[in-house]
């Protein structure tokens, strides 16, 4: 393999692996980007985009309070919020932990309950349910999906520490999601991995004089 071929492929797989990287910035795991916000007033931002998009943490007192983890995410539009997967990792202490859902870019409920009529989404989920979609059981009122739009969760339990994983799965409610709607970290590795094959092509000329 000549020289300017090596470097040209070379090239192409480190932008093809920061693509991947890109996809996979998409939800949260705490024991690599940190802890989600305490604050129902000020929640985590999570990127979520079509696709499954995974939350872990953990919540529950560990002798310093209760850590109770609030974050955001919006769905794109044209498509919805379809499931709510439970996920292995979940290690439920005491009986269940508590997962509620509010549109907007906060949880303006009170850890008392105060103003829990806001809510459009609020469940209890244990050990046993792991590998269940929560979504259906959790939506409350006139709510029959979770739409296009911004919207924040709150999950806690009042035990000792307890884990938890869920996977937000997000559809386009039509063919094709607007471009506009593409996570725009794959748009720009797109743009890099075509300035590097162009870099790649010019090497390759000037070694060819």
């Amino acid at each position: 393999m000549s020289r300017a071929r090596y470097v040209r492929l070379l090239l192409a797989s480190l932008a093809c692996a920061f693509a991947v990287a890109a996809q996979a910035a998409n939800g949260w795991n705490e024991s690599l980007a940190g802890d989600l916000s305490n604050s129902g007033l000020s929640p985590t931002p999570v990127a979520m985009a079509v696709g499954i998009n995974r939350v872990l943490g953990t919540t529950g007192n560990s002798g310093q309070g209760i850590d109770r983890d609030y974050f955001t995410f919006t769905v794109p539009s044209g498509a919805k919020l379809t499931a709510l997967n439970l996920l292995s990792n979940t290690a439920v202490s005491g009986g269940a932990s508590f997962i509620g859902i509010q549109a907007g870019p906060q949880v303006t409920v009170t850890p008392s309950g105060g103003g829990v009529e806001n809510l459009i989404g609020l469940g209890h989920y244990s050990n046993d349910q792991i590998g269940t979609d929560m979504l259906p059981a959790v939506l409350v009122g006139p709510t029959v999906e979770i739409g296009s739009g911004t919207y924040s969760v709150w999950v806690q339990d009042t035990g000792g520490p307890a884990s938890y994983g869920f996977d937000f799965v997000i559809a386009a409610t039509t063919t094709a999601v607007p471009s506009s709607q593409v996570p725009l970290p794959t748009w720009s590795m797109l743009g890099l991995a075509l300035a590097l094959c162009l870099a790649a092509r010019r090497y390759e000329t000037r070694q060819a004089h």
